[in-house]
């Protein structure tokens, strides 16, 4: 199996393409010359099958992949390779009846690099002598890794968009990168939220404390840290990532790649959720 953004999709065949391009000059004596040198975006072509996984039927998985290609997402492929920074070039599928329920498909991924304006506008404006101040956060008050609150509202596939690529609801997310352009901060949902690109900076607002009260069940150990609970799943044969967020931990709000990204040693390949290590300990989130 492998995982694009939180879909898991079975991939039987997966082709990487990377290389360069140079540009050379013929000469009057000897070999031509080579003046210039750049690489060219990497690729990876799946091909496999979709079926359902857990509870998510196959077709909910692929409308989720087809919209991540309509609204230009950035992705990150976690299979034989694990890439970051791509988007859905193209996505097929077909539905012969040898496959119940599910499909084929093929896809293509790329790496791509988000353009950004290379100046700033630093000039102010004034009404009637008298600065206005803003009552949003500052860009200074929130750091790249803070956990905060999108309040809700537009998301964008770059942080100089014209047009929002989705609208979603209140979301506790993590900061994954600021800048100064029209919408700052580029947030990923830690709570299942579909929040995964930039916003302006009036829809955040940095994460107050709360208070919890602890409950235990037979597979489940809780450890204070602050003001939260932590819950831990002792993994058993069987068990899979997607199963245990979307299933047995479903109230705790995690997503697959929050689960990955926080519990490293517990894969035996470091960011594949497939290779889940039995009798680990998984943080799976902070019970309210």
């Amino acid at each position: 199996m492998a995982l694009i953004n939180n879909y898991y999709v079975h991939v039987t065949e997966e082709n990487v393409t990377s290389g360069i391009e140079s540009t050379t000059h013929p000469v009057e004596k000897g070999l031509d010359i080579t003046d210039t040198i750049r690489k060219t975006p990497k690729e990876i072509s799946l091909t496999g099958k979709i079926v359902k996984v857990g509870s998510m039927p196959a077709n909910a998985i692929v409308v989720g992949l087809e919209n991540l290609m309509q609204n230009g997402s950035l992705v990150k492929y976690i299979g034989r390779n694990s890439v970051v920074n791509m988007q859905i070039q193209s996505f097929n599928h077909s539905h012969p009846n040898t496959i119940a329920g599910g499909c084929d498909f093929d896809m293509t991924l790329r790496v791509v690099r988000i353009a950004q304006p290379s100046y700033k506008s630093t000039s102010t404006k004034s009404n009637n002598n008298t600065d206005k101040t803003s009552t949003t956060p500052k860009s200074t008050s929130i750091k790249t890794g803070d956990v905060v609150i999108f309040t809700g509202g537009n998301v964008y596939v770059s942080s100089t968009a014209s047009q929002p690529a989705a609208n979603r609801g209140k979301s506790t997310c993590k900061v994954t990168i600021i800048n100064t352009n029209k919408h700052p901060y580029h947030l990923i949902s830690n709570d299942g939220g579909k929040v995964y690109g930039w916003v302006d900076k009036a829809n955040v607002q940095t994460k107050s404390s709360t208070t919890t009260k602890a409950t235990t069940s037979k597979s489940t150990k809780q450890v204070t840290s602050g003001d939260n609970k932590a819950v831990y799943h002792t993994v058993k044969k069987g068990n899979t990532v997607w199963g245990l967020v979307n299933n047995n931990y479903k109230s705790l709000g995690k997503s697959v790649q929050w689960v990955i990204d926080n519990n490293p040693k517990c894969f035996s390949k470091k960011g594949d959720p497939t290779t889940l290590i039995v009798g680990s300990k998984l943080l799976m989130g902070y019970k309210n």
